[in-house]
């Protein structure tokens, strides 16, 4: 009966915060020549691929046509400790995408527009793990479209700026009934099927799925167009010295018309749910009150039953949802020492307390139904430094290191994309095939702080490691 009490108690917690949100979902990988310096760029000139680091970089463009293309690849794990129990993710890889294409209109102006995804996330944690009623698994995937132009206003100084539009989509699954939560149900059943004959099939029934979540739900959908701008200035102090400031404002992202479907571990667990939805529980009342059967037994099937109740109606819903891309807000320098050699850091804000809250609105037949669960993410606060020596039109190699800190609460922890304390390396090198060719390529490895997060008022309690490691390809074409 334990287990029977906190299948509802499960079932309960997990509908109160059934949402489509994630944790730390910015990701960095909008150029592999600079993935090898850590993704520095706010006080560099890069051409067309100064649209998505400081959209004033561009106009220092030293050809008519700059083109930009590649992925970084992302192969992350999550190692997940509690007590006695471990677990580990089994993450895909992840292809995010850039282009980067610029064209130079005079000396002073340059326009361009690029594609990249500034946002996204990948995570499998298992159908059957300990936190299978708060993810399984979830992918979130952003793109943003960037229409820009860039004007020096005089040989030392020059502005930009850039349209976001951006758009995605989703795709989430997690279980609504803990894994073997209907196991004592099975052996309730089992003990009274001499008096209760009908009850007789249930215990073999459930066996067939113990140990499994008996029901999820799947959330899938795509969001609306959503709008944003991305403005910067860079200014040579010296020769040597430049600073460069930029600002990407949020951007939110709006799901309308999502569609929910409830999963079952097989058509037994299906079978068993909708008994005991319509399950007579009169006879039961009698035998409670000759004690042959615990005490609050009928009170707690009957909790159950309306749970279950609660769960069918999203059954085939279509759901409404929104989320932020935070704004990122960036200062940076770059020393240059010679001709070769290049020094840059930068300190990079994201105004992750845009994140307060996640609602989502079921559409259902009984009528709307409305979850919310608070997020109060904090902003985060990133150093980024960077080193090139470039050797132009021969090779050019690099190095880069980076820290940054998580946006989440440790006492409001959710498993989606767990975040942490983490430092970053990366190197890389370019080679020049062409004069008019460059073949970028970079590798970055992060590593998270052990960190322990609590969930649900501390009904989920866990220690979280994160690592990723990340090559990067890139081909760029001056001409």
């Amino acid at each position: 009966m334990k287990l029977f009490r906190k299948a509802v108690l499960t079932a309960a917690a997990v509908l109160s915060v059934l949402s489509a949100n994630a944790e730390g979902y910015q990701i960095n990988s909008q150029s592999a020549r600079q993935w090898g310096m850590a993704h520095t760029g706010t006080a560099l000139k890069l051409g067309a691929e100064s649209m998505t680091f400081n959209p004033a970089g561009m106009s220092f463009m030293n050809s008519k046509f700059d083109v930009s293309l590649g992925t970084i690849l992302i192969q992350s794990k999550v190692e997940f400790e509690q007590g006695a129990y471990k677990h580990e993710t089994d993450n895909p890889l992840s292809t995010p995408i850039f282009g980067h294409f610029g064209y130079k209109i005079n000396d002073k102006l340059a326009v361009g527009v690029n594609i990249t995804n500034p946002a996204g996330n990948s995570l499998v944690w298992g159908d059957n793990w300990a936190g299978a009623t708060h993810i399984q698994d979830v992918s979130l995937k952003a793109f943003n479209v960037q229409p820009t132009v860039s004007y020096r206003i005089s040989d030392r100084i020059s502005v930009g700026a850039g349209l976001m539009i951006d758009f995605g989509s989703f795709e989430q699954r997690k279980g609504l009934v803990a894994p073997g939560a209907f196991d004592g149900l099975g052996a309730l059943a089992g003990g009274l099927s001499a008096a209760m004959p009908s009850l007789a099939p249930l215990p073999g029934m459930i066996q067939s799925f113990s140990g499994q979540v008996p029901v999820g739900i799947e959330l899938e959908g795509s969001s609306k167009v959503a709008y944003g701008f991305n403005i910067g200035a860079l200014i040579d102090i010296t020769d040597k010295l430049t600073l460069g400031v930029s600002y990407r404002s949020k951007v939110k992202l709006s799901v309308d018309g999502g569609e929910a479907e409830l999963e079952y571990a097989n058509d037994n667990a299906k079978n068993v749910i909708n008994a005991i939805k319509s399950f007579d529980t009169t006879p039961l009342q009698g035998l409670e009150a000759a004690g042959m059967i615990p005490a609050g037994t009928v009170a707690t099937l009957k909790g159950t039953q309306t749970q279950l109740a609660t769960m069918g109606v999203l059954d085939n819903s279509k759901f409404n949802a929104s989320m932020p891309i935070p704004s990122i807000f960036s200062i940076g320098a770059a020393y240059k020492f010679n001709e070769n050699l290049t020094f840059t850091g930068e300190i990079q804000v994201t105004g992750w307390e845009a994140y307060d809250k996640m609602d989502i609105a079921f559409q259902t037949v009984a009528g709307e139904v409305l979850q919310s669960s608070v997020k109060n993410y904090e902003n985060t606060v990133a150093v980024r430094l960077g080193l090139e020596y470039n050797i132009p039109d021969v090779v050019a190699f690099r190095a880069g290191l980076y820290s940054d800190t998580p946006p989440v609460q440790m006492d409001n922890y959710n498993p989606e994309t767990p975040s942490a304390d983490c430092v970053g390396i990366t190197a890389g090198a370019t080679l020049y095939p062409t004069k008019f060719m460059a073949v970028d390529l970079s590798i970055g490895y992060l590593q998270g702080d052990k960190t322990s997060g609590k969930f649900q008022n501390g009904t989920f309690n866990g220690d979280y490691t994160k690592s990723a490691i990340m090559p990067g390809i890139g081909v760029r074409f001056n001409f």
